[in-house]
């Protein structure tokens, strides 16, 4: 069994659902952590989903602010997504790190 650690998402969120990161075949995920940043003037909200559970849903973020959720690791596999969307696009940054299992 070989772990490398990886990078699964890096960018800003639209306003609809959209696949973030697809856990590739024959490989299992561990979801490490999340960052997100309202680097906008208003307040935002953002939802993410793990294969189709939602983890979070309409979280405000104050303008300019970062919230990190650290230690997750929740298992995700083969064919599986996370998904994501703000209330308005090109104000929230999303990082999200972890590592596939193969």
């Amino acid at each position: 069994m070989t772990t490398t650690t990886k990078r699964f998402y890096r960018g800003v969120l639209g306003t609809a659902l959209s696949t973030l990161y697809s856990v590739p075949s024959g490989t299992k995920s561990i979801v490490k952590a999340i960052t997100v940043c309202n680097f906008g003037t208003t307040d935002q909200t953002f939802s993410l989903n793990i294969a189709g559970t939602w983890i979070v849903s309409t979280h405000s973020v104050k303008a300019r602010d970062t919230i990190v959720i650290p230690f997750l690791d929740q298992v995700i596999h083969s064919g599986e997504e996370i998904g994501g969307f703000a209330s308005t696009s090109s104000a929230m940054n999303v990082y999200i790190s972890g590592k596939e299992v193969t």
